[in-house]
């Protein structure tokens, strides 16, 4: 069965894909032992602490400079600057 490629769009919007591309994924499921998902947790919950801090330093940047739209011009810190202020992040 072929799909004509006008009819697929990206999940959400109404934009057509460029050609060859392909909507779907797979899903697996895991059984990790109980230290296996303290080891996760601990590693989701670092990677969830850099983003919103990635996120709260932009913001910082925007209400500092009064942004009010267009194109932002921003130099995003690096992970190391985040693991010094934080030192847990260096021992997860």
């Amino acid at each position: 069965m072929k799909v004509q490629l006008e009819t697929l769009h990206r999940k959400g919007t109404k934009k057509t894909l460029p050609e060859g591309w392909v909507t779907f994924g797979y899903q697996y499921a895991i059984f990790p032992t109980d230290e296996q998902k303290e080891r996760l947790n601990r590693a989701f919950g670092c990677e969830r602490k850099v983003y919103n801090e990635y996120v709260a330093h932009l913001y910082t940047e925007l209400e500092a400079s009064g942004f009010a739209g267009g194109f932002i011009r921003h130099k995003v810190p690096n992970y190391t600057e985040f693991t010094r202020r934080f030192a847990f992040l260096d021992r997860s």
